[in-house]
């Protein structure tokens, strides 16, 4: 298995608004990975997890700390970005980072 020089993660913990279906939050998502990001230079991916209480979790991966801040200010700027914000619960949103370590 090839091993990853470098990696940045941003992790996301969030609920959706009460009026907000997962069918709904889930196609605002399929929206993002299919749009810009594409070609966001270092962008890795992106998982979705949902836990047993209703919360959902965004980790994602970029190849630096610098390729993630760039992204952050165009996302928001963007059709999709803005419909997927727009079903976000932010003051429960919670963010964290974290950069690969390889021992």
């Amino acid at each position: 298995m090839e091993q990853v020089k470098s990696q940045y993660l941003e992790v996301v913990r969030f609920n959706l608004k009460a009026d907000v279906t997962a069918e709904q939050f889930l196609s605002a998502e399929k929206d993002i990975r299919s749009g810009a990001i594409q070609k966001q230079a270092g962008y890795q991916g992106r998982d979705i997890y949902q836990d047993a209480d209703g919360s959902w979790l965004i980790i994602l991966r970029w190849d630096s700390k610098e390729a993630a801040e760039a992204w952050t200010p165009i996302f928001m700027t963007l059709k999709e970005g803005q419909a997927f914000g727009s079903l976000l619960e932010f003051s429960s949103a919670r963010q964290e980072h974290y950069t690969l370590v390889n021992p």
